[in-house]
């Protein structure tokens, strides 16, 4: 079925995870870094707002969901609890030792490679999945949806997520959601958006287009900078070196096990915690296990190779360490020259909240 928990825990989790990301440079520790765009960053972004209070206005906002989700199954002729999960609960993502996240770890690299065709908490999908049909059992609706006819329950979905995806829909890359298209759940997220942006003052950024388009080109600008196209040669050179030619770039190095991955598998979608619906039928699951697919396990031994010459030759060269000060020499240059602009543009954002 498409009982599933608010949408609006995940988006907040990526949010916190994307901003975390975009702030850090390769490095072969394991510390953050903040470099000399953050701050500016997390005035465009918010992202420097502690992760338990966007939590609480998260629950904030789907508390205001679910009061309309409610009232509009009521007018479509079902029943409906407004109820809000804990989100703090559902986006828990210390993870256990083994669920560790530690690339530049020999060890770690051993097993896992980049991580691609087998990562740390694969093996406990199932006990997560169990845990998730546990948690909607919590769910006050849960009763009531289990209670209907087949017939109803199709109805029900269509009411309240809109109607299932095709399987064009699922396989295109393109598609994009539409809150129209997305029952009561969708009206009601909309709603909520659209009063919110008119109770929140938002500041006039109009005038700092340009500067915010040349501050999301900055990596691929600094790409080009020589001493990091020098550094990128010194890794090259070390890769070829070790048998592993082919190599601009670090990156192209585990991408190029992510295509052959994505070529294995063109067909993966992530469909979310629950089992996907095509047509109004269960979609067959993939079987992606290193365990029992030949050419699965064959991509991940060659993943492992290539991250341990990888590994080998970011030590060598001290790869993490220099880009990343490279990285920061760069940014720091960008605010530098356009520092007066980049506080204003920051001072705007304060001053609306």
């Amino acid at each position: 079925m498409r009982f599933s928990r608010p949408l609006a825990a995940c988006a907040a989790a990526a949010v916190i995870l994307t901003l975390s990301a975009c702030a850090e440079a390769p490095s072969d520790s394991d510390e953050s870094v903040e470099t000399p765009l953050t701050p500016y960053w997390e005035a465009l972004y918010g992202g420097g707002a502690d992760m338990d209070e966007q939590m609480k206005e998260q629950q904030e906002v789907e508390a205001k969901i679910q009061k309309k989700v409610a009232e509009c199954m009521t007018e479509q002729g079902f029943e409906y609890t407004a109820f809000v999960p804990d989100f703090q609960n559902d986006t828990d993502m210390s993870g256990s030792d083994d669920d560790v996240w530690d690339p530049d770890d020999e060890k770690w690299v051993a097993k896992w490679g980049y991580g691609i065709t087998d990562w740390p908490g694969r093996e406990d999908e199932d006990q997560e999945q169990e845990q998730y049909e546990e948690e909607a059992s919590d769910d006050p609706n849960y009763a009531y949806y289990e209670s209907l006819p087949e017939s109803a329950k199709v109805a029900y979905d269509e009411a309240l997520s809109g109607p299932v995806l095709t399987d064009e829909e699922y396989a295109d890359p393109d598609y994009e959601y539409n809150w129209e298209e997305g029952g009561c759940y969708g009206k009601a997220s909309h709603e909520v958006e659209v009063e919110s942006e008119n109770d929140v003052e938002e500041a006039d950024l109009s005038k700092y287009e340009d500067l915010i388009t040349r501050m999301d080109s900055l990596w691929e600008e600094q790409l080009k900078d020589p001493k990091i196209v020098a550094l990128e040669g010194e890794w090259s050179t070390c890769m070829s070196e070790a048998g592993e030619a082919g190599f601009n770039t670090q990156y192209d190095a585990a991408e190029s096990i992510n295509t052959e991955y994505q070529e294995l598998n063109p067909t993966i979608v992530d469909p979310g915690p629950e089992e996907p619906e095509v047509d109004g039928e269960a979609a067959e699951e993939l079987d992606l296990s290193p365990e029992t697919d030949p050419e699965l396990a064959a991509l991940k031994k060659r993943e492992i190779d290539l991250a341990l010459t990888d590994l080998e030759c970011r030590e060598k060269t001290s790869y993490g360490d220099r880009y990343q000060k490279l990285s920061i020499d760069f940014e720091q240059q960008f605010v530098d020259e356009n520092r007066a602009e980049l506080d204003a543009m920051k001072l705007a954002l304060e001053q609306v909240g």
